[in-house]
Protein backbone atom coordinates (compact mmCIF):
# COMPACT_ATOMS: atom_id res chain seq x y z
CA UNK A 1 0.00 0.00 0.00
CA UNK A 2 1.33 3.54 -1.35
CA UNK A 3 -0.33 5.20 1.65
CA UNK A 4 -1.66 7.88 -0.20
CA UNK A 5 -4.90 9.48 1.47
CA UNK A 6 -7.71 10.69 -0.83
CA UNK A 7 -10.56 12.47 1.49
CA UNK A 8 -14.06 12.86 0.03
CA UNK A 9 -13.33 16.14 -0.82
CA UNK A 10 -10.19 15.48 -2.85
CA UNK A 11 -12.28 12.91 -4.67
CA UNK A 12 -15.01 15.48 -5.50
CA UNK A 13 -13.48 17.88 -6.94
CA UNK A 14 -11.35 15.03 -9.05
CA UNK A 15 -14.64 13.95 -9.96
CA UNK A 16 -16.41 17.51 -10.88
CA UNK A 17 -12.75 18.34 -12.84
CA UNK A 18 -13.61 15.34 -15.19
CA UNK A 19 -17.44 16.52 -15.68
CA UNK A 20 -16.05 20.22 -16.11
CA UNK A 21 -13.53 18.96 -18.91
CA UNK A 22 -15.93 16.86 -20.30
CA UNK A 23 -18.22 20.06 -20.63
CA UNK A 24 -15.90 21.66 -22.47
CA UNK A 25 -13.71 24.01 -20.17
CA UNK A 26 -10.33 23.51 -21.16
CA UNK A 27 -7.33 23.50 -18.13
CA UNK A 28 -6.53 27.25 -18.33
CA UNK A 29 -10.02 27.61 -17.66
CA UNK A 30 -10.04 24.54 -14.89
CA UNK A 31 -7.06 26.21 -13.44
CA UNK A 32 -8.47 29.83 -13.11
CA UNK A 33 -11.45 28.84 -11.27
CA UNK A 34 -10.07 26.29 -9.29
CA UNK A 35 -7.57 29.42 -7.79
CA UNK A 36 -10.36 31.52 -7.36
CA UNK A 37 -12.05 28.90 -4.92
CA UNK A 38 -8.44 28.35 -3.00
CA UNK A 39 -8.80 32.11 -2.96
CA UNK A 40 -11.93 32.08 -1.62
CA UNK A 41 -11.52 29.54 0.94
CA UNK A 42 -8.75 31.46 2.56
CA UNK A 43 -11.03 34.43 2.23
CA UNK A 44 -13.72 32.49 4.25
CA UNK A 45 -11.83 31.52 7.03
CA UNK A 46 -9.74 35.28 7.06
CA UNK A 47 -13.60 36.29 6.93
CA UNK A 48 -12.50 38.82 4.15
CA UNK A 49 -16.48 39.16 3.12
CA UNK A 50 -15.72 41.41 0.51
CA UNK A 51 -13.29 39.41 -1.02
CA UNK A 52 -15.02 36.99 -1.18
CA UNK A 53 -18.88 38.92 -2.73
CA UNK A 54 -15.99 40.06 -5.40
CA UNK A 55 -15.07 36.77 -5.99
CA UNK A 56 -18.57 35.34 -6.46
CA UNK A 57 -19.61 38.53 -8.43
CA UNK A 58 -16.61 37.97 -11.10
CA UNK A 59 -18.21 34.32 -11.47
CA UNK A 60 -21.31 35.37 -12.08
CA UNK A 61 -20.63 37.69 -14.44
CA UNK A 62 -17.27 35.72 -16.94
CA UNK A 63 -18.24 32.10 -16.68
CA UNK A 64 -20.89 30.81 -18.87
CA UNK A 65 -24.14 29.62 -17.04
CA UNK A 66 -23.42 26.34 -16.29
CA UNK A 67 -23.71 24.59 -12.68
CA UNK A 68 -20.56 22.77 -13.35
CA UNK A 69 -18.41 25.63 -13.04
CA UNK A 70 -20.07 26.92 -9.92
CA UNK A 71 -19.62 22.92 -8.36
CA UNK A 72 -16.05 23.23 -9.32
CA UNK A 73 -15.81 26.94 -7.61
CA UNK A 74 -17.61 25.64 -4.21
CA UNK A 75 -15.73 21.91 -4.09
CA UNK A 76 -12.52 23.79 -4.54
CA UNK A 77 -13.22 26.48 -1.57
CA UNK A 78 -14.62 23.84 0.64
CA UNK A 79 -11.24 21.34 0.45
CA UNK A 80 -9.56 25.29 0.67
CA UNK A 81 -11.26 26.16 3.34
CA UNK A 82 -10.89 22.37 5.52
CA UNK A 83 -7.15 22.03 4.25
CA UNK A 84 -6.54 25.57 5.86
CA UNK A 85 -8.32 24.31 9.30
CA UNK A 86 -6.02 21.37 9.22
CA UNK A 87 -3.19 22.77 8.53
CA UNK A 88 -3.61 25.96 11.00
CA UNK A 89 -2.77 28.18 8.02
CA UNK A 90 -2.76 31.75 9.07
CA UNK A 91 -4.35 34.48 7.48
CA UNK A 92 -2.14 37.15 4.69
CA UNK A 93 -1.97 40.50 4.97
CA UNK A 94 -5.15 41.40 3.52
CA UNK A 95 -4.03 44.00 1.06
CA UNK A 96 -1.71 41.29 0.02
CA UNK A 97 -4.33 38.73 -0.27
CA UNK A 98 -6.50 41.17 -2.16
CA UNK A 99 -4.11 42.03 -4.53
CA UNK A 100 -4.23 37.93 -5.04
CA UNK A 101 -7.44 37.68 -5.92
CA UNK A 102 -7.10 41.03 -8.02
CA UNK A 103 -4.30 38.67 -9.96
CA UNK A 104 -7.01 35.99 -10.20
CA UNK A 105 -9.78 37.41 -11.40
CA UNK A 106 -7.65 39.08 -13.99
CA UNK A 107 -6.27 35.03 -14.98
CA UNK A 108 -9.77 33.72 -15.22
CA UNK A 109 -11.55 36.51 -17.39
CA UNK A 110 -8.89 36.13 -19.57
CA UNK A 111 -9.20 32.42 -19.87
CA UNK A 112 -12.87 33.03 -20.32
CA UNK A 113 -12.44 35.94 -22.91
CA UNK A 114 -13.46 33.72 -25.90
Amino acid sequence: MMGFRLTVATLLVLLLSSVARADGMDDVQLAAVQKLGELNGMALNCHYLIETRRMKKTLVLTLPKRRQYGELFDSTTNTAFLKILENRTGCPEEGVFSEQVDAAILELEAAFAN
